[in-house]
């Protein structure tokens, strides 16, 4: 289980620390059976289709000081990354690296590492660049097919054992265009691109106003608890 008190304990003289918060999710943005996965070409037995899109959040505590953007007011836009339902409700989440994901691991096709995390931020970081999204993960000019096209991306880059594909087809176009932009810089990264992590509920990508010092040392932290990372076949 990732490390949550690292977080807790990092106290930074800018006060730009995220202890964490609770929040619930609102809404999906998005299109239903958009996406479907599929591991039983790897020993696993989910073939099925699932909505993809932005999910909307509401904040309904903050302990410590919200993000930037989007996230420093009521409610947020975000896109998961792992499959775990979303609990009914508030939910308690912490912040914590991508490569710290999911939370609990392991999920479809295991714990994640820092090569998913770099593919994250290309998916992202593409989306970006095409005028779909912000920065800071809100709605820029993307149609729901669009947002949904970003989800599916996110998916087949970090279930590495799944076969992930557009079963809408102007969803699967999307993709396709998706793709073609993260060939152009399969480097590109997000600045302060987290995950939203917690034990009930489904992990989401998050934007974090934290420094790049402050997170290493939540990194060494989170390593003393002994949290041990496993690349997927």
């Amino acid at each position: 289980m990732k490390n949550s008190i690292a977080i807790a304990a990092i106290v930074l003289a800018s006060g730009n620390a995220i202890a964490g918060f609770e929040a619930e999710r609102v809404t999906l943005q998005g299109v239903g059976d958009a996406i479907r996965i599929d591991n039983t070409g790897f020993g696993g037995v989910l073939n099925d289709t699932f909505n993809a899109g932005h999910m909307i959040f509401e904040y309904t505590d903050v302990r410590g000081v919200r993000g930037i953007g989007q996230f420093a007011g009521g409610t947020f836009a975000t896109f998961c990354i792992e499959l775990q339902s979303i609990a009914n409700g508030s939910q308690s989440y912490e912040i914590n690296s991508i490569s710290n994901a999911p939370n609990p691991s392991p999920g479809l096709g295991g714990a994640y590492d820092s090569a998913d995390e770099a593919e994250v931020n290309a998916v992202v970081a593409a989306a970006i660049r095409l005028g779909w999204i912000n920065s800071d993960l809100s709605l820029n000019a993307a149609s729901d097919h669009q947002l949904a096209a970003i989800q599916g991306m996110i998916w087949k880059v970090v279930f590495d054992e799944a076969v992930v594909t557009g079963e809408n087809a102007t969803v699967a176009s999307h993709m396709a265009t998706l793709q073609a932009e993260i060939d152009l810089d399969p480097n590109a990264t997000v600045d302060n691109l987290r995950a939203m992590v917690s034990a009930d509920s489904q992990d989401q990508l998050f934007v974090a106003s934290l420094p790049t010092a402050a997170f290493a040392g939540l990194v060494t932290l989170a390593g003393i608890g002994g949290y041990k990372r496993i690349r997927r076949a």
